[in-house]
């Protein structure tokens, strides 16, 4: 029978609390760190899955037609916190599937000073979301408008032909884009005009 022998080395009880404490530190900087990573991965996910409602983002025109399919494609639009109106120019479109197609909305500053604001969106109902794919829109980055100022934005969006071969989206004949603006994160007022947009004061 060995018996072991006692570790003279061990860690006195002020140096456990200290090497215990730099290791809770090490996991919480690296907790917030993965929290904060974990936004634009979200983001970026949702873009290219159309999960939760959100509209994937492509850079190349649809491939593949569906023929003569058509569907009702309806424009809702908020502001939150903001002194600004969001407007379509048309509530709704009808489009071909497999189609690109051009809306336009106009956002409008009507406080005293230069603001910053950002829009979330999503597509309903959510099955058909990853169908929907805008190619140029104004929800991709913070926009910046100077006081009592508007401006036209252009949205390029197509209806993926997949859509129509789905049973789930098949029977569907009208979706919804939902538009909502916001104060973006830290906004620092500015009076550069966004890239994209056209000047409608």
């Amino acid at each position: 029978m060995s018996f072991r022998k006692p570790d003279d080395r061990k860690l006195n009880p002020a140096a456990r609390r200290n090497l215990v404490a730099a290791i809770c530190a090490v996991v919480a900087v690296a907790m917030v760190g993965a929290a904060f990573a974990a936004v634009p991965f979200y983001r970026a996910f949702c873009q290219a899955t159309g999960f939760d409602g959100t509209p994937r983002r492509a850079t190349a025109g649809p491939v593949g037609d569906a023929g003569d399919r058509t569907i009702g494609v309806r424009f809702d639009t908020n502001v939150r916190d903001l002194p600004w109106t969001l407007t379509p120019q048309e509530n709704s479109q009808t489009v071909r599937v497999g189609r690109t197609q051009l809306a336009y909305f106009t956002i409008a500053n009507n406080g005293d000073r230069a603001m910053t604001g950002r829009a979330t969106y999503n597509v309903s109902p959510e099955s058909a979301a990853q169908y929907f794919t805008k190619l140029q829109c104004f929800c991709f980055s913070d926009q910046t408008l100077p006081a009592h100022t508007s401006r036209t934005f252009p949205v390029v969006y197509y209806v993926d032909s997949r859509f129509a071969a789905d049973p789930d989206t098949r029977p569907l004949s009208v979706l919804t884009l939902s538009y909502t603006m916001f104060p973006a994160p830290a906004a620092k007022p500015s009076g550069v005009q966004p890239s994209g947009a056209r000047p409608t004061r």
